[in-house]
């Protein structure tokens, strides 16, 4: 949770930006304080902020946001089934290309500085164009045939088991 509370504050204070606070499950079991974070976010106009709603886990913020905004989370795999832009929080000054576990951090701009995050944010839907070949390639390859076949594939195969 290194930069959360700041980048959470420098959006709102901007104002121009609706914010939906879910962070991964992992980081809410790993960093305990988040949840007095959380609490005096409670009001405030501009945030939606949650941690343990099953919205968390089925989607659905990532369906509706307009913007991606965190680290290497399987979250940002889920949003770029629809490419949209990506902004990305390089909180620990990571070395990261080449890194294959940042290798999804090739879909968006990354933010070194807190200083980058407004003016970064505001560009990533001009930028998007470039990054949106990535982003379904790199989908493709983390979750393989996504068209809607899988069902029939799996009553076919449960069909053929019981015969």
């Amino acid at each position: 949770m290194a930069l959360g509370p700041e980048v959470v504050e420098r959006i709102l204070a901007d104002g121009r930006y609706n914010l939906i606070f879910a962070p991964h499950q992992r980081l809410v079991e790993r960093a305990p304080e988040l949840r007095g974070f959380v609490a005096g976010l409670a009001g405030r106009a501009g945030v939606h902020a949650d941690l343990d709603s099953f919205a968390m886990v089925d989607g659905s913020y990532t369906a509706a946001a307009d913007l991606y905004l965190g680290d290497t989370s399987s979250q940002v795999v889920e949003y770029m089934m629809r490419p949209r832009p990506c902004v990305f929080l390089n909180a620990l000054g990571a070395d990261w290309e080449g890194d294959p576990s940042y290798a999804m951090w090739g879909a968006g701009a990354v933010v070194n500085s807190l200083d980058a995050l407004i003016p970064a944010i505001d560009a990533a839907p001009a930028l998007h164009p470039g990054y949106r070949g990535f982003q379904t390639r790199f989908v493709e390859t983390a979750l393989g045939d996504v068209a809607g076949g899988a069902p029939a594939r799996a009553a076919q195969a449960v069909l053929a088991a019981l015969r």
